[in-house]
């Protein structure tokens, strides 16, 4: 039987999401037989959200999909695939365990004639570089070759229309040309139809028939052929912002391919009427979505190879990876998008200004120079750091790999052939950037963020020949002290499964303590290094504020960031730590920061050393009995150790946690959350790719953790209502406290309490009430929190075990003086084995 519909694919009155969280506004869009549809959009827009519930993986909760004239909104996913609909995910979704042929089995459906060998090779035809990865591992694939295979898997099936979702990120400029060249051809040979969602305007440009712009869950726009070839036409659709590209833009080009049913239309007509001719196959006749193309149609596509790259000697590394270098992508020609009036009116309003149409009407007017600045701006490449060392992007392990849920993604990226590091496997908090590897800080809403830098701190330990194992899970935007805020799930204690593990840099320190890795990168905002290392006896240094740069780590706020080393033990604690110090000249937190040789400290005893045990440490409120004993009786032994050990009180401990949950819950507000992770009024480096990703988090706030949503009701309120006076008077209490904690290091070289007040504690169930779980993220802080506000360096190293879990004590040093707590902590490890202390 025929089908007179007139659209291949047809959305109506679409709308879905996530659960309760709504992100799809009443979608309508048509796909015709042989025509390529982009969708463009900044991330969170809605475009990964609205090709999963075209293809059935989240239910539209209302609203009609129909392909081929049929409804399928009731159908599987499974069923919309055989009947036609092909899908590539975001991230890509290759099992990287498996053989690249075995990647194709895996997607072989018998739709037709062809037997699976003959499907693969009809396949390979068209994807000559897949051929020549046939027998490697999916996980050793770099990021574009990974591209191509889901792309070569995705036509297994031979659909009719191919969902392609936003297939250049992360991929090499190479490699975008031949999926450019790929999806040509196969729509032109297959009578392939094809919906694109993408940032890279260039990408779609060199695609698509016509583009839809996709706005908070709204389609907003829509750019025709005939204006795609238009400057002009496509300035005032792009002042959209600042598209991701490849480096090749230019605004001319082609004129775009007239699909089959658009051939039937005469010069002129609107882009909404190009779909009212039947369907047909470029040979004329209309497909039957069960049958396959008969032989002599199915031409095989070769694609142009990728431009020769110099040859690199034998064993030989580039200086730059061929994957990532943003230093040489050229800016696309656009300009930013003008304000309207009613844009101008809303701004007006919330600036509390009295001004009538034509009063705006005349600032935009005079505004217009400026905004001229902005368009030349957004044309200007980016100065961003290359990247050094090769890689793949890794996969992300189930949970057979991952039964603490510590592993965010795994990876294998060597560094230089020798150094320091050489042999150690080294794992990164999942705040740490790591170029062409997914980011998601513990949160749903990073997921899916892949940045295109290395930190600092990754390329010093390349450099001195690390391998990077992979990304280690933290807490959610890194707003719990606590392991029970990721959003995949918690993570467990490594002595006591259903335990807390500590946050935020939970992850790092199970890894450490299973012995899954021998070094671990932690971040430090009110203990994050140290209380993981208390809760799973690790050592966990959290440096002097600044003498790490955070350059490409994800902030929270300034004043209070810290990043440092966390081991199995002191000597590499010190190794890692020579190689992470010293400034950057990017990082504004650093101030002239001074190093040394961390490892000359071991084995110098602590005879001589004066060590004040510090009062207010012990006996807290939260305080349990039996880990103020093990902390007390591992001072004793310094005693015995020939250190001068006395008790000593510094009143105002009590009160700096009240000073930092001020400067704390404002700042973040300011800086991480309406600042977008990166806030303004400093110099250093800035990482636009992470701004326009995480400013997604206001279309999506449902979905951040209590512990978070607590600070942020907090900072909201003191910084809206109280105009953010509490927050200068913290930062002015915190200088006296920090003169406070220097005239005590006027008469005692180190500082002794324990790290926590109390031992892990039982992760709260999932149905948990909200006092609950917002205690359980803040409860053990009121000694670690004291030494990020005022900078100085403390380390968590393990005393003893009670209850069948780790205790911590925290030593405490002078700025910059980290040998000393080295020197100490060394002397105290080789006591012997703290589990039996």
């Amino acid at each position: 039987m025929v089908n007179t519909a007139t659209e291949l694919l047809e959305v109506k009155g679409l709308h879905g999401g996530y659960g309760r969280i709504p992100v799809l506004h009443g979608i309508d869009l048509a796909v015709g037989s042989g025509e390529i549809v982009g969708v463009l959009g900044h991330n969170g827009m809605g475009k990964s959200t609205l090709l999963k519930t075209i293809i059935g993986l989240l239910p539209a909760k209302s609203g009609s999909i129909r392909f081929d004239g049929q409804d399928i909104g009731k159908l599987s996913a499974h069923e919309r695939a055989r009947r036609g609909l092909g899908y590539v995910p975001q991230g890509r979704g290759v099992f990287p365990k498996l053989s690249v042929r075995d990647n194709l089995r895996m997607a072989f459906q018998e739709v037709g004639g062809d037997d699976e060998n003959a499907t693969i090779e009809r396949v390979l035809d068209s994807f000559p570089q897949v051929r020549r990865l046939i027998d490697r591992e999916g996980g050793a694939l770099s990021g574009g070759e990974q591209q191509l295979l889901a792309l070569a898997r995705a036509m297994m099936g031979d659909p009719w229309l191919l969902l392609l979702d936003e297939p250049t990120e992360g991929i090499q400029p190479s490699i975008i040309e031949e999926m450019e060249q790929t999806l040509t051809g196969l729509q032109a040979d297959r009578g392939l139809s094809i919906l694109l969602v993408e940032q890279n305007f260039e990408f779609i440009h060199a695609l698509a028939d016509r583009v839809l712009v996709l706005e908070r869950g709204r389609i907003t726009a829509e750019i025709s052929g005939a204006d795609l070839q238009q400057k002009g036409r496509v300035e005032e659709f792009l002042g959209f912002g600042a598209a991701r590209t490849t480096g090749r833009m230019t605004v001319a080009r082609t004129p775009p391919k007239a699909s089959p049913a658009a051939a039937t239309q005469p010069a002129g007509a609107p882009a909404a009427a190009v779909f009212d001719a039947p369907l047909r196959h470029p040979s004329g006749e209309r497909r039957d979505p069960g049958a396959r193309l008969p032989e002599a149609e199915r031409m095989p596509l070769r694609p142009a190879p990728p431009p020769s790259r110099s040859a690199v000697p034998a064993g030989a590394r580039p200086a730059t990876s061929s994957t990532f270098s943003p230093a040489t992508a050229k800016a696309t020609t656009m300009s930013v998008k003008r304000p309207t009036l009613g844009q101008m009116r809303e701004m007006s309003e919330r600036l509390r200004l009295s001004m009538s149409d034509s009063d705006l009407a005349e600032y935009l007017a005079v505004m217009e120079p400026y905004m001229e600045a902005y368009d030349r701006l957004a044309a200007a490449p980016d100065f961003l750091p290359e990247v050094k060392y090769p890689r793949s992007p890794g996969y992300r392990p189930d949970a057979s790999e991952n039964p603490l849920n510590a592993w965010y993604y795994k990876t294998d990226i060597k560094g230089a052939a020798d150094g320091p590091l050489r042999g150690k496997r080294i794992v990164l908090k999942d705040t740490v950037c790591l170029a062409g590897v997914p980011m998601m800080n513990g949160s749903s809403i990073m997921e899916g963020y892949v940045p295109e830098i290395d930190a600092t701190i990754v390329t010093r330990m390349l450099d001195a020949g690390a391998t990077i194992v992979g990304k280690s899970h933290c807490e959610y935007l890194c707003l719990s002290g606590g392991s029970h805020t990721n959003a995949t799930g918690p993570v467990h204690n490594p002595y006591k499964h259903g335990y807390m593990a500590g946050g935020s840099s939970s992850g790092s320190a199970v890894l450490v303590a299973t012995g899954e890795v021998d070094m671990a990168i932690a971040g430090d905002q009110g203990g994050s290094i140290r209380i993981p290392s208390s809760n799973c006896g690790t050592y966990g240094m959290k440096p002097t504020h600044g003498l790490v740069p955070y350059t490409g780590v994800m902030p929270v706020e300034q004043t209070i960031d810290h990043v440092g080393p966390l081991t199995a033990n002191v000597a590499d604690n010190a190794l890692l730590l020579e190689v992470l110090a010293g400034e950057d000249g990017l990082d504004p937190r650093q101030y002239k920061p001074r190093t040394y040789r961390y490892t000359e400290a071991l084995g110098k005893g602590v005879q001589g050393l004066r060590i004040g045990i510090l009062r207010e440490g012990f006996g807290r409120p939260e305080s349990e009995a039996d880990v103020d004993e093990k902390v007390r009786a591992a001072a004793e032994r310094y005693r015995e150790l020939g250190a001068r050990v006395e008790e000593i009180s510094i009143p105002d401990h009590l009160l700096v946690p009240d000073y930092w949950t001020a400067i704390t819950v404002e700042g973040l507000q300011d800086m991480m959350m309406h600042g977008n992770t990166s806030g303004t009024n400093h110099r250093g480096l800035f990482l636009p790719s992470m701004v326009d990703h995480f400013a997604n988090w206001e279309n999506r706030a449902d979905e951040l953790s209590s512990s978070l949503k607590t600070c942020m009701f907090l900072g909201e309120y003191f910084q809206t209502r109280y105009r953010g006076r509490f927050y200068g008077k913290a930062q002015n209490l915190m200088r006296r406290a920090t003169l406070r904690y220097k005239e005590a290091f006027r008469a005692y070289d180190l500082l002794l309490l324990p790290t926590l007040p109390m031992k892990a504690q039982e992760i709260p169930p999932p149905d948990a009430a909200l006092a609950l779980y917002v205690q359980r993220a803040f409860e053990m802080v009121g000694n670690t929190a004291p030494f990020n506000s005022s900078g100085f360096p403390a380390m968590s190293l393990p005393c003893g075990m009670s209850e069948g879990l780790p205790v911590g004590m925290m030593l405490v040093g002078k700025n910059y003086d980290e040998m000393t707590i080295y020197r100490a902590a060394h002397a105290f490890e080789q006591l012997g084995d703290w589990r039996a202390m």
